[in-house]
């Protein structure tokens, strides 16, 4: 990106020679259009991090999913306690689903805290 301003301002500089003004304007014209252009090269590098940090973040429901999915299943149980739901049913398959659910859902917080740990970096 240094490159690119350099080359603008270079090209600007060659503008601004052929200009019929005192050496000392001119100068400060050049000095003038390359603060500029410095910058505008920082504004556009800080929008460049701040998209890249906000990526890396994620957005809401990649973070959420897995508390929205086991506060689904807490709502069934408990809707269960009160009425009788053929999901809940003795033969069904949710108890394995909420098995597998709730062990993914610790052991995968658990291994995010650890990796955290480790690395000193806050993933999420």
């Amino acid at each position: 990106m240094v490159e690119g301003v350099k080359g603008v301002v270079s090209a600007v500089g060659e503008v601004v020679d052929r200009l019929t003004l005192p050496a000392r304007e001119k100068k400060q014209l050049e000095t003038d259009l390359m603060r500029v252009f410095v910058e505008w090269e920082q504004r556009v590098m800080e929008a460049r991090s701040a998209v890249l940090v906000e990526e890396a973040r994620g957005t809401w429901l990649q973070r959420s999913w897995r508390p929205m999915v086991m506060l689904t299943f807490a709502v069934i149980v408990l809707v269960g306690t009160f009425v009788s739901l053929p999901i809940l049913d003795d033969t069904s398959r949710f108890w394995d689903l909420l098995e597998i659910g709730l062990g993914g859902y610790v052991v995968g917080r658990s291994g995010e805290k650890i990796v955290q740990a480790f690395t000193g970096k806050k993933r999420f």
